[in-house]
């Protein structure tokens, strides 16, 4: 019998790419220069612009820490990139950012002499994050905080404020008593082990990771980072860097605001159908960075991202969507995916989907193709062929011709491998592309 998931697929489904797999996620461009400075690992390789033919006007209404945007820059190209996270946004913004001679010289200065006068500073307040006792060590988070504390005091330009601060927030991690994991983050203190997670003796697991000099620690990661990002500031030397404009701001809102034909093409990748929510996952350094000042910050953050996630804002009016519903009454009926709201998950984020893509048709010239990249998700039993959605969405928004390409299998979670035994293959990762 045919499953919904193969009848969605229908004529979509066009021949495998796998050579594109290494380029639909962060690590395809993560030892490039520039695109290094800062891990974001929902991004792209910037070697996907040239593997898809983009054109030279290139729209990214997720654009993320900016991976399309700094490719199209060192390739002559124009962009524009939106995304409603403002630490995203921030990370776009310094790395289209060329510094001045003047401002390289003072990044350069800030490097040799920054150890000796953080000793000289006191340490700024602690955000009001309630797990930052958790998130870092206490000498870790005092040497972090003074280490802020000179910078704030030391860059006599905005650029120059933005460079280093970049290069702060890129070790927050590394240095931290925390690491960004599915859909949040995990403590340091424990240890994955085959059952679940268990404790690291206290007192052991710190000098295991820090070692002796927890400031030390603190001082030898920053310096690492901003050397880093010195020895690639030849790369702004060539390119259209001045042609790159990030938008702060929810896609929804912002594309109805660009003009019918601004753009050759389209490229994305929205949040996947998963649940997860990245203001979870980066909220430490949400906090620390300053672009949220209090938990209904947060939530408003929350509210006004994507429906991809079951803190969005699912209340909002929906589309009436056939075959989501068929999805949703195919679920088994105990499953908790009932219980825990994803139905509304589900019709809110197709029909975000489908405002996102009327949208892309728009602003397309003619001739002009969208890439979306995605990936399928499972609940109750039941795949959902986010990619195969996506394309029916696309042509009734307006495309003429659509195809599913997929690029590499995603894992099917532990709890989901026997109901789903036998339909695994449906769980991929896909290019589609809607012209």
């Amino acid at each position: 019998m045919i499953g919904i998931g193969e009848r969605l697929d229908g004529d979509l489904l066009a021949p495998a790419r796998p050579d594109l797999a290494g380029l639909v996620h962060w690590g395809g461009g993560a030892a490039r220069p520039i695109h290094r400075w800062f891990r974001y690992r929902e991004g792209f390789s910037p070697a996907l612009i040239a593997a898809l033919g983009l054109g030279r006007r290139i729209l990214d209404p997720f654009c993320g820490a900016g991976s399309i945007m700094v490719g199209a820059a060192q390739q002559g190209r124009a962009s524009v990139g939106i995304d409603v996270n403002p630490l995203a946004v921030f990370v776009a913004r310094v790395k289209l950012s060329p510094l001045g001679g003047s401002d390289v010289a003072a990044a350069t200065a800030f490097l040799d002499g920054f150890e000796a006068a953080a000793g000289g500073v006191a340490a700024g307040p602690t955000p009001a994050l309630r797990i930052a006792a958790k998130v870092f060590e206490p000498r870790v988070l005092d040497a972090v905080l003074r280490l802020r504390t000179l910078i704030e005091q030391r860059a006599a330009t905005p650029e120059l404020r933005n460079f280093l601060l970049l290069a702060w927030l890129s070790v927050l991690q590394p240095v931290g008593s925390y690491f960004k994991e599915g859909n949040g983050i995990k403590y340091r203190n424990r240890q994955r082990r085959k059952g679940g997670y268990v404790p690291r003796p206290d007192g052991r697991w710190q000098l295991d990771r820090f070692g002796a000099d927890q400031e030390a620690f603190v001082w030898a990661a920053f310096r690492a980072k901003l050397a880093e990002m010195l020895a690639d500031v030849p790369a702004w030397g060539d390119g259209n860097w001045n042609g790159q404009r990030v938008i702060d701001g929810d896609s929804l809102d912002r594309l109805g605001r660009f003009g019918a034909g601004s753009f050759d093409s389209v490229i994305f990748s929205p949040p996947y159908v998963n649940r997860f929510d990245y203001v979870e996952s980066q909220k430490v350094e949400l906090w620390f960075g300053g672009f949220v000042d209090g938990y209904d910050a947060m939530l408003a953050l929350r509210k006004r991202s994507l429906r991809s996630h079951l803190g969005a804002a699912l209340e909002r009016p929906v589309l009436s969507l056939p075959e989501v519903e068929d999805l949703i009454a195919r679920m088994d009926p105990a499953s908790y995916a009932l219980r825990s709201r994803v139905p509304a998950l589900l019709r809110g984020y197709f029909s975000d989907m489908a405002d996102i893509l009327r949208h892309c048709r728009r602003v397309l010239d003619a001739g002009g193709r969208c890439f979306v990249v995605v990936g399928n998700s499972a609940y109750g039993g039941v795949i959902i062929p986010t990619d195969a959605l996506i394309a029916r969405l696309g042509l009734a928004a307006g495309f003429e011709a659509a195809s599913v390409v997929p690029v590499r299998h995603l894992t099917v979670a532990p709890q989901q491998r026997t109901e789903l035994r036998g339909r695994e293959g449906s769980m991929r990762e896909s290019v589609v592309i809607l012209s």
